[in-house]
């Protein structure tokens, strides 16, 4: 019987840990402020679910929407101006900021730097 407890416990624990590996925090850093302003990111300080664990505040261009997703193994972005016509991502697992996509029309939107984001091309994983 004490056998079974035990592996009971160990496996809950080792649930867990694997749930706190893969869980993401994902945010706007920049909603198109019309001019330049700070931003914001979450960041766990615990360092048990997040890339990032160091506090800090962005700084936001004017016009620029931007988004991020992290995990505890990487952190990735997606972004565009909308007075600009591309939307940009970039990660930490083995991708640079890159342009990703032309917007419709002449301005883009939140939702472009959300696609790009989401992109197949942003990696999670190197």
């Amino acid at each position: 019987m004490k056998k079974v407890i035990l592996a009971s416990v160990l496996s809950t624990v080792a649930m867990t840990s694997m749930v706190d590996a893969n869980a993401a925090t994902s945010g706007v850093v920049c909603a198109a402020p019309t001019a330049a302003a700070n931003g914001s990111l979450t960041v766990d300080t615990a360092a048990t679910n997040e890339m990032v664990v160091n506090a800090f505040t962005p700084k936001c261009s004017a016009n620029v929407h931007m988004v991020y997703d992290q995990g505890k193994a990487y952190f990735r972005v997606g972004s565009v101006s909308s007075a600009g016509g591309r939307s940009f991502r970039g990660s930490t697992a083995g991708g640079s900021v890159t342009s990703d996509a032309t917007c419709s029309g002449t301005n883009c939107s939140s939702t472009a730097a959300s696609n790009a984001l989401t992109s197949t091309s942003n990696p999670t994983a190197g």
